[in-house]
């Protein structure tokens, strides 16, 4: 087996692979008390409804790495604060689940589901996997992967989304 690239993006995987790894073969769960980064992981949430980017990026390290469905990674915490700003201005909110979390050592991470609303109406729905990693006294996220779903069907569609309608037998 060859090793991996070294590209920057072949990095993040190596860093996903080596996490999961080390996840499973010390079977810890991220529960409080744990040193995981519980607490902040509600935070990014709170920020970003509160329309505060700054703070928000500031849960990121320097080198952190963004991935958006559909668009390159956006990498380090600069880039990252102003595609923050970007989205903030845009006057969406954000719901974020955690369906699954562990943490061991240095390391966690967090997954499950995020919507975005814009006027109370889902707009995106889909998954994330955040890493984060402990930099000193602080935990913070090095990736943050997000996949976006499939659109969202609209419960109401116009007979021209639909097709022509349909005859009835016997007319």
């Amino acid at each position: 087996m060859s090793p991996l690239p070294s590209s920057p993006g072949h990095a993040a995987i190596r860093l996903v692979l080596i996490l999961a790894l080390f996840l499973v073969a010390g079977g810890c769960s991220a529960r409080a008390g744990t040193g995981a980064p519980i607490a902040h992981k509600r935070l990014w949430e709170v920020f970003f409804n509160r329309g505060d980017a700054a703070a928000v990026a500031a849960l990121y390290s320097r080198n952190a790495e963004l991935a958006l469905s559909g668009a390159p990674p956006i990498r380090g915490r600069d880039a990252i604060r102003a595609a923050l700003t970007r989205m903030v201005q845009s006057g969406v909110k954000v719901r974020i689940d955690v369906d699954r979390s562990a943490a061991a050592g240095d390391w966690a991470y967090f997954f499950g589901p995020y919507r975005v609303l814009r006027r109370r109406k889902i707009v995106e729905q889909g998954s994330y996997l955040e890493v984060w990693r402990r930099h000193g006294a602080r935990w913070l996220i090095d990736l943050d992967v997000n996949a976006a779903a499939a659109p969202i069907a609209r419960k109401s569609q116009s007979r021209s989304d639909t097709g022509p309608p349909r005859r009835r037998p016997g007319r």
